[in-house]
């Protein structure tokens, strides 16, 4: 038995050394495990503190992108069927009435009562001719009326006479007391006598005419005023010999003003007698209403002339200047109103915006890209445009000089 055991033993003993290893003790087994799973652990530790740092890192760089985002406003576009052209047209503000004031005889200018720039009322005397010759005449036709109602008188009363003798011969000459050739005689002298009667009371009539012609040259000898206004001009002074219809002072109606404008046909098409139109005169608005529209194109200029009255602010205007009228006019074409800011130039005649795409979902910040227009109608502040954008897109309403197409930007306000 023990042999045997001890020849197993030498057997176990001797096996490692045929094969040329030493034996690794258990410890150092052990120890090596632990280094391993040392390494291991420090490698996935590693990952781990790459991975957080990596992420930081990346947090840290949209945080630093986010914040160096542009601040822009925006609108949201909302798409119309058509829109209204303003179109702006000149009108002269003329007076309702003005004329050269003149005398409807010649004579010397003795008095002239007004100077340019007076206001008068209709009936006041603005100028007088020499009467010395009218107030002669006027003695003399009253001289001759007052000898044709005395001539008229004296035959008045002949013929009573006469008429009276008549019925006597009538009744004596049925009687058979007088003869018949004594009542014609009667008679006759009665027929002429009413018909010398006529002739006086139409003398007298003619008197009566050539004084009151004359009272009438005599008034025509004052110049009147024929309506309320101003005086624009002075044409002559006292002292001048003037002939028939010379005129003396020229006078406007300045107090009732009109404003005559060429319009096309086309633009006459929506305005009715009675409409009540606003015009611009030197940064006023003026109230008026229209009058008529004349039935006649101006061959000249191809236009139509409407008038409008005046309703207020008569007294801040003067004739003679210039008064603008603004006409809408729809057109039929869809597109979107857009403020001139917003727009920025780009190529081959187009204009473009800046339309906002949200980045990653976030309300507040967005994106960039360029869509290109077309101009369609440009007014002061605002301008009409189709292109590529649709309803309900957000573009940036202004500042985009400083905005490329990619960019990021931060929404700051909405108009």
């Amino acid at each position: 038995m023990t042999d045997t055991t001890e020849h197993t033993n030498s057997s176990e003993n001797k096996a490692p050394e045929s094969s040329g290893i030493a034996p690794v003790p258990f410890f150092t087994q052990h120890r090596i495990r632990i280094a391993v799973a040392a390494v291991a652990l420090a490698a996935l530790l590693g990952g781990v503190f790459f991975a957080k740092s990596f992420a930081v890192a990346s947090l840290n760089q949209d945080q630093t992108v986010l914040d160096r985002a542009l601040p822009v406003s925006s609108i949201t576009l909302k798409a119309v069927t058509h829109y209204q052209v303003k179109q702006k047209y000149s009108g002269s503000i003329v007076a309702s009435r003005e004329s050269d004031h003149g005398f409807d005889t010649g004579g010397l200018l003795t008095t002239v009562f007004v100077d340019e720039g007076d206001l008068v009322k209709k009936g006041d005397i603005l100028a007088r001719l020499d009467m010395r010759r009218l107030d002669a005449k006027a003695k003399e036709l009253e001289a001759a009326l007052a000898e044709t109602i005395a001539l008229n008188l004296e035959t008045t009363a002949r013929l009573d006479r006469a008429q009276a003798t008549y019925d006597r011969y009538t009744v004596l000459v049925n009687q058979k007391h007088v003869s018949q050739e004594k009542f014609d005689q009667v008679k006759f002298d009665l027929i002429a006598l009413k018909a010398h009667k006529l002739a006086t009371r139409s003398a007298v009539d003619k008197s009566e005419a050539a004084l009151k012609g004359l009272n009438i040259d005599r008034d025509m000898a004052s110049l009147t005023a024929r309506f309320d206004g101003s005086v624009i001009r002075r044409y002559l002074d006292e002292g001048t010999a003037i002939g028939s219809g010379t005129p003396i002072i020229r006078l406007i109606e300045d107090n009732k003003l009109e404003i005559h404008v060429g319009l096309p046909l086309s633009a006459t098409f929506t305005l009715a007698p009675g409409q009540t139109h606003i015009f611009t005169y030197q940064g006023k608005q003026i109230t008026t209403k229209l009058r008529t529209i004349l039935k006649r194109i101006d061959q000249s200029t191809r236009t139509i002339t409407a008038i409008f009255d005046v309703t207020d602010n008569a007294a801040s205007i003067r004739a003679g200047g210039l008064a603008q009228l603004s006409i809408d006019t729809d057109v039929a074409q869809p597109g979107f109103w857009l403020p001139s800011g917003a727009l920025t130039e780009s190529r081959r005649g187009l204009w473009s915006v800046y339309t906002l795409k949200p980045y990653k979902d976030s309300p507040e910040y967005s994106t960039l890209s360029r869509q290109e227009l077309q101009v369609i109608y440009t007014e002061t502040d605002r301008i009409f445009v189709r292109g590529t954008i649709q309803d309900g897109d957000r573009i940036v309403s202004g500042g985009i000089h400083r905005l490329v197409p990619g960019q990021l930007v931060r929404i700051a306000e909405e108009n």
